[in-house]
């Protein structure tokens, strides 16, 4: 048997596991191997969670037979079409078995939608929500990047995993707002345990909020019957002023220049959600701020 049938034998055993060590150790010198390690490699960036080794080879296998006897190709085709078949069958597998949900909302959006469960969300602007909903009814667990509203559904453990701490929940509505070294929990109903980025943990009610930022530990009461940023209007409490510059640029789509100068300023009061000129006026006259707009760029001054 000649050199190139031998090569494409040992590519066959390779990747059904067969060869001795002594046959691998060899294998692994050709430049048929490399040629196939780097499309194996190359799957690696695929990045599918659910990603099953073993379970994608005996694919693989299922579809590879070693003939002897078949009509010889040219190696450099039979080498391409097995590649490509490779390549195939590993973006097959992970389209197939990819059961992330992610939703991610623009400037100025909110996004109101209901889970497998049941439970309710509504996903504030420039933000993202993603869990697995293949399995979401076994394990409620979602990953938040900035603020939503939630009406859990009684049931199992409920968990919303930010980068900044964890809330969990059997069933009741909360408010999650967070983002770099901010971390703030709304509980409207029901009790809400919460767990920050340092390990703090409270246990929240109906009106009880509580806030981490920079490290600084927060907890407060407020009047859960209030308006919350659902019904048009944002409402803040203590809250770090650069916070609540973020809330503006998100919800205008606006820049604002110079707000690390009131780093240390924080504000209590809210601004309206669809009317831009009122929203600049509730915040900035409430603080004392000289502020200039040219187009979408916001301008801050000292007084």
């Amino acid at each position: 048997m000649n050199t190139e049938k031998n090569n494409e034998i040992d590519i066959a055993k390779w990747l059904s596991g067969e060869l001795t060590p002594e046959e691998k150790h060899a294998f692994e010198q050709t430049e048929d191997y490399k040629a196939y390690a780097k499309i194996i490699n190359a799957t690696d960036k695929l990045h599918d969670p659910a990603y099953d080794e073993d379970a994608v080879l005996s694919k693989i296998q299922q579809k590879i037979t070693v003939q002897p006897k078949v009509r010889k190709l040219n190696s450099r085709y039979v080498y391409s079409g097995i590649a490509a078949a490779l390549v195939l069958l590993f973006g097959l597998y992970f389209f197939l078995n990819n059961t992330a949900k992610s939703i991610t909302t623009d400037f100025g959006q909110q996004f109101a939608f209901t889970l497998p469960d049941g439970s309710e969300v509504t996903l504030n602007s420039k933000s993202t929500l993603s869990y697995d909903k293949a399995n979401f009814s076994n394990e409620r667990i979602l990953h938040l990047d900035g603020e939503a509203y939630f009406k859990v559904t009684k049931g199992s453990s409920f968990k919303v995993i930010t980068d900044e701490g964890m809330i969990e929940v059997l069933g009741t509505q909360f408010n999650v707002d967070t983002n770099d070294d901010f971390f703030e929990v709304r509980c409207y109903s029901g009790k809400v345990k919460v767990v920050n980025d340092q390990k703090v943990e409270r246990i929240l009610t109906k009106g009880k909020a509580h806030q981490t930022y920079k490290n600084a530990v927060t907890d407060w009461d407020f009047d859960a019957a209030k308006t919350l940023w659902i019904a048009g209007t944002h409402t803040f409490s203590n809250t770090p002023f650069l916070q609540v510059i973020d809330a503006l640029e998100n919800q205008y789509e606006i820049t604002i220049e110079n707000s690390e100068i009131y780093k240390d300023e924080r504000f209590t009061g809210r601004f309206s959600n669809t009317n831009f000129e009122l929203a600049l006026q509730t915040v900035f006259e409430a603080m004392n701020i000289t502020y200039t707009l040219k187009d979408n760029t916001i301008t801050l001054s000292k007084k």
